[in-house]
């Protein structure tokens, strides 16, 4: 039965509980949370959650024989395409994926880097030569930055979410704000604010516009405390992480697995913008405590397959997804990263991909399609 609280920031809460699974990973594990729809009447009201709590399926012997094929499939690699630079949050997520999958399905899973345009050049890839990637051995990834494509005004896409054959989600990764260590220009976010509003400051994100979630918490900022704030586009994660620990940007907007994945010891997270604060992050106030405004952000990332996969295929894959996400090692990697895991599928899948439709409407001042 599905749990409706006030904020997506539960969800991240509940999966800040996996930092503890990391100590009993050989045993129950708590490990899928599902997000809800969001509140169509404000933005601040986001979405639901579901936690289950289950035992683990997948032991360190192979478990393809708790799927059952279809047909011959599968039979050979499988490519997961991380439409994101190699290092980055997300691109870690889905290797350790990629490494529980692979036990569970029998075959080797492997990932691929096409970056560019946001996550474009993959998500244009795997939807324009449908039929190439027919045979259901690649996956895509998709997150929130594609179902904000057809809202880009400099660059409107032609896919949506109807487009996607969705096989299932992966997790919720909650947003930060960091500075170096050795900054001196600000200590904390109120001060960055006051610094914000007669400099200018320079960030990177993986799109300039709407489409992606650092470029709009960055578009909240200057909309709401007049800061000045520019953009450059990167292909990921780890490019802006790169760009920021040589001094090349200012601040760096992230998600806190990308804090907690390494290089923390040169980097001072001063906000994070959820509705209480990250277990794995104890000392670092919400945003709303820093500054007294609420923003609510986060990152989802899934799976999907071209609608000419058969079915049953992306039905497989959704349950392989799912055993994959109760594998001890893999619980006790992700929980490292502070991220919560999420294997919601169908309906409650798409509407966790929609749930900050509203928030980034509101700071980009745009009408819903």
């Amino acid at each position: 039965m599905k749990k409706t609280v006030s904020s997506i920031t539960a969800v991240i809460l509940a999966g800040a509980m996996s930092a503890s699974l990391a100590a009993c990973a050989n045993s129950a594990a708590e490990s899928t949370t599902k997000a809800a729809s969001v509140s169509e009447s404000t933005a601040s009201e986001n979405a639901g959650s579901e936690t289950k709590t289950a035992e683990s399926s997948v032991s360190s012997g192979n478990t393809s024989s708790s799927l059952e094929k279809v047909g011959d499939f599968p039979s050979e690699t499988i490519t997961i395409q991380v439409p994101f630079s190699a290092g980055g949050a997300t691109d870690i997520g889905a290797r350790h994926l990629a490494t529980a999958l692979t036990k569970v399905t029998g075959q080797n899973v492997v990932i691929e880097n096409p970056t560019g345009s946001g996550g474009w050049v993959s998500w244009s890839d795997l939807l324009g030569n449908a039929d190439k990637y027919s045979d259901g051995y690649t996956l895509g990834l998709v997150n929130h930055n594609f179902v904000f494509g057809e809202y880009d005004e400099g660059n409107q896409r032609e896919y949506g979410l109807d487009d996607l054959q969705l096989i299932a989600n992966q997790c919720i990764d909650a947003n930060a704000l960091v500075i170096r260590k050795n900054e001196d220009r600000f200590s904390d976010a109120s001060s960055f604010v006051e610094y914000a509003k007669s400099n200018p400051v320079l960030i990177s994100a993986q799109a300039t516009g709407i489409t992606d979630g650092d470029a709009s918490t960055a578009e909240w900022f200057n909309k709401n405390f007049d800061a000045k704030i520019t953009v450059v586009p990167v292909d990921g994660s780890a490019d802006g992480k790169s760009m920021f620990l040589a001094g090349d940007t200012d601040v760096y907007f992230c998600n806190v697995s990308d804090i907690l994945s390494g290089d923390s010891d040169e980097m001072t997270p001063i906000a994070v913008f959820t509705e209480k604060r990250v277990e794995q992050l104890p000392d670092v106030p919400t945003i709303k405590e820093a500054t007294g405004k609420e923003y609510l952000g986060f990152s989802d990332r899934g799976y999907f397959y071209p609608k000419t996969v058969d079915p049953k295929k992306a039905e497989y894959m959704a349950k392989a997804i799912q055993i994959a996400s109760e594998d001890p090692e893999y619980i006790k990697n992700m929980s490292e990263l502070g991220i919560t895991l999420d294997t919601s599928t169908g309906d409650d899948f798409r509407k966790t991909l929609e749930n900050q439709l509203d928030i980034r409407l509101d700071v980009w001042n745009l009408q819903k399609k």
